[in-house]
């Protein structure tokens, strides 16, 4: 698991985010935080099964959307238990970072990216970090 240091470092200079669960409702922490990486020059790719755009962007249905490449990083909204649903596509994707948000914890995932060599921090936000770390 990468530091808060190393991971807001990270995405600093990598720009393409995918983020999962992002959601078009103004009430939605997933919103805020995308607004946020919106304004702070990231290319988002919403991620929601149930919407073409997000915030100005195309989404995409799922990840299996995207091609190798396509992001840098991915941001996870989701309930935990449906983390372990994403490994394929995510050691597919060979993301630089998977970013899970607050309350997004999942110890069987975090061992099954620790396996796959895929660098991840957990229960964190990128937008409070980001803050923090200047």
């Amino acid at each position: 698991m990468l530091t808060p240091a190393q991971a807001t470092a990270l995405i600093k200079s990598h720009p393409k985010v995918a983020i999962v669960g992002l959601s078009p409702k103004d009430d939605r922490p997933s919103y805020h935080v995308g607004q946020f990486l919106a304004r702070n020059g990231f290319q988002i790719t919403p991620i929601h099964p149930a919407h073409d755009e997000i915030l100005g962007f195309p989404a995409k249905k799922s990840l299996t959307e995207l091609a190798p490449g396509e992001v840098d990083w991915v941001d996870l909204f989701l309930n935990p238990s449906r983390l372990m649903d994403l490994l394929p596509e995510l050691k597919r994707l060979r993301p630089k970072l998977v970013w899970c948000q607050l309350g997004v914890v999942d110890e069987a995932f975090n061992a099954a990216l620790d396996e796959a060599k895929i660098p991840y921090i957990a229960d964190r936000c990128p937008k409070i970090e980001w803050s923090q770390q200047g």
